[in-house]
């Protein structure tokens, strides 16, 4: 068990509501290209991201008030973890671009979002560590496992849609666990000890 600044608990949250962002991303590109989808699905992935995204801005409102502890040695170490963050998602960026062109190229094209989601998956890794987040092993561990099997599907409307909602359910779950570890803030205005 660990005890984190508000620093550290606001970056957590802030992570959660990019991960809610992307989650959308992924559930609403495989929902909107599904010729067999329900009616509710795409106003319920949509319904999912508010209400994520709610409860992501109250709990960062729950840390006004909490004082930061003026930690030189606490900012350095997140100034460095900023760092490392835009290297690694330069070098997403930049795989993700390598890896759509040389499918494209190869006229492999619906393979593109599998390529993708495998390099988000792995980059979920370098994360975990740069961010002292374990939780983020297990995001990155899913998604490319999920992607992995979904890989495996024959027909390709299916493995598209398969690999969508995976990455979707893995990102929003992460975001869950996070949520559920910074849920006790606006109770006692404290930071709450969370596992790591």
């Amino acid at each position: 068990m660990a005890t984190f600044n508000v620093e550290r608990v606001r970056g957590m949250i802030g992570g959660a509501i990019i991960l809610t962002l992307f989650g959308a991303f992924w559930s609403i590109i495989a929902l909107a290209n599904w010729a067999a989808r329900p009616s509710w699905t795409l106003p319920g992935a949509i319904l999912a991201t508010i209400a994520l995204l709610a409860i992501s801005a109250s709990r960062i409102s729950a840390t006004r008030g909490i004082e930061s502890l003026d930690d030189p040695i606490a900012k350095a170490r997140g100034k460095h973890a900023g760092t490392l963050f835009g290297i690694i998602f330069g070098l997403e960026g930049v795989l993700c671009f390598l890896c759509s062109m040389v499918l494209a190229n190869e006229h492999l094209e619906l393979w593109i979002p599998i390529g993708i989601a495998l390099i988000v998956g792995v980059h979920f890794l370098p994360l975990a560590h740069v961010f002292e987040v374990p939780l983020y092993y297990g995001t990155g561990a899913l998604c490319v496992l999920g992607v992995l099997a979904c890989a495996l599907i024959g027909d390709t409307g299916l493995r598209l849609l398969s690999a969508g909602l995976t990455m979707a359910a893995v990102l929003w779950g992460t975001v869950v666990l996070i949520l559920f570890q910074t849920r006790n803030i606006s109770a006692s205005r404290n930071i709450p000890r969370v596992e790591s």
